[in-house]
């Protein structure tokens, strides 16, 4: 019998294996690119995504504050770097012999809160207040100089009676609020070193940097009275009537293949409460 021949089995060629190794090599280093690409493109979405919460973090901070100053007085000083207001922190109305009612408020608000005074309106038409700086906080009022006929007037649950320093003197039931002065300011980063942050400051405290960083462009601008277009000019205090805040943050970091940060612009407009014109 024949023994089965086992067939002959070709091996590759040099050839083929050079074009292989080339084909191998531009697949890989198409594949690298597209990583690459891909791993840019993330890291750019995410410094985007960090830019925009430095900018919507800001916005909701300043609206929520500024949005309480009142229009007649509450600007104590403005620049396109600074702005400094009066902040209400409880609410309330006068009754007689320097008394007033005041309406309930937040504890946690209250506690971190530095009194700086009070301001009442007055019962006429223009319906304007009156600021009186004090540096000695309300003490506990006599209820009957409220309570007490004619005046009548009863504070609810977790409202309180207090008496202001200095004396105070109005019409039984003007509206009176008591305030701290807050600043806000654009300055040097503590945080990101190079760039500029948002600052906020109570009374003469230390300023408490609060985001970060923002470009240089982010400023402060205004709305005067009788006007609807913000104005990077700065005009007399009295006439403000809201303010334009333009937020260029920026992301930390420079994402990988980036010349620059990532930024993003937003503009918001505060206008103030209790305007009479």
């Amino acid at each position: 019998m024949t023994a089965a021949r086992t067939p002959h089995r070709r091996g590759f060629s040099l050839v083929e294996l050079i074009i292989t190794l080339v084909l191998v090599a531009i697949i890989g280093a198409a594949a690298g690119r597209l990583l690459m690409s891909q791993t840019r493109f993330y890291a750019r979405l995410a410094s985007q995504k960090d830019a925009r919460s430095v900018t919507r973090t800001a916005r909701n901070i300043i609206q929520t504050e500024l949005s309480m100053v009142e229009a007649g007085g509450g600007i104590v000083a403005a620049s396109n770097d600074s702005i400094r207001v009066r902040m209400p922190i409880a609410w309330g109305v006068f009754c007689s012999n320097s008394t007033i009612m005041r309406l309930p408020v937040d504890s946690a608000m209250r506690a971190m809160a530095t009194y700086e005074g009070y301001a009442i309106k007055d019962t006429t038409p223009t319906g304007t207040y009156t600021y009186t700086t004090s540096s000695s906080a309300p003490t506990t009022g006599t209820s009957s100089n409220c309570t007490a006929s004619p005046y009548n007037i009863t504070a609810p649950t977790n409202g309180s009676y207090l008496s202001l320093s200095p004396t105070a003197t109005a019409t039984t039931g003007a509206p009176v609020f008591l305030y701290q002065t807050v600043t806000y300011l654009f300055a040097s980063s503590g945080i990101v070193p190079g760039k500029r942050g948002l600052y906020r400051r109570i009374g003469t405290g230390t300023a408490e940097e609060l985001l970060a960083p923002f470009d240089t462009s982010a400023k402060f601008r205004f709305y005067r009275l009788y006007s609807d277009t913000a104005q990077t000019t700065v005009p007399s205090l009295a006439n403000i009537r809201g303010i334009e805040v333009k937020l260029d943050a920026q992301s930390p970091n420079r994402a990988s293949g980036q010349a620059s940060p990532e930024s993003v612009s937003i503009k918001t407009a505060i206008f103030f409460r209790n305007r009479v014109d």
